[in-house]
């Protein structure tokens, strides 16, 4: 059974989920990429504003610029590899308002030569902004893809260095 609900902030609208042990998956409702059904094809869904109101409270904080760190518990591991889950959990450590190469990741986790695999781990996190992978970026400082669209992946870079 997975807990579901919505917030709605400039006009998107961002799906969060939770089963018992913590946050699952937040997306962009109706977004085409990596819905839920990708992570849970199967999974009941009960709406569940209240069990998720914590969630909501710290990430719309978070995207008005008035929380900069998540401390709620996350529940990854039932949809990730544990190679995935290593990746995620060291883009975890990306202080706010920082970036950092997908060839500097590979690095922090002694596998230098893995950046396509390191990227595509990035790409397939569940739970975006709880897991900062906005924070990576190309050597070269561009801003490379992300789920929600390169504009946003700039204007999440961007907010995050404008505190």
């Amino acid at each position: 059974m997975l807990y579901y609900a919505d917030l709605t902030i400039d006009h998107v609208t961002f799906e969060l989920m939770a089963n018992k042990d913590g946050l699952t998956y937040v997306g962009q409702k109706g977004w085409p990429t990596l819905p839920i059904s990708h992570f849970y094809p199967t999974e009941k869904l009960l709406y569940a504003p209240a069990r998720l109101a914590p969630y909501i409270r710290e990430l719309a904080e978070f995207l008005t610029g008035n929380q900069q760190e998540f401390d709620l518990p996350l529940s990854i591991s039932p949809i990730v590899t544990p190679w995935q889950q290593k990746v995620l959990n060291q883009v975890r450590q990306i202080p706010y308002g920082q970036t950092i190469s997908y060839q500097d990741l590979a690095k922090a986790i002694n596998q230098p030569s893995a950046i396509r695999p390191v990227a595509h781990a990035v790409a397939l996190n569940p739970v975006l902004f709880f897991i900062p992978c906005h924070r990576v970026i190309h050597a070269d400082g561009t801003c490379g893809q992300y789920r929600l669209g390169m504009d946003y992946k700039k204007h999440l870079i961007n907010l995050e260095k404008s505190f």
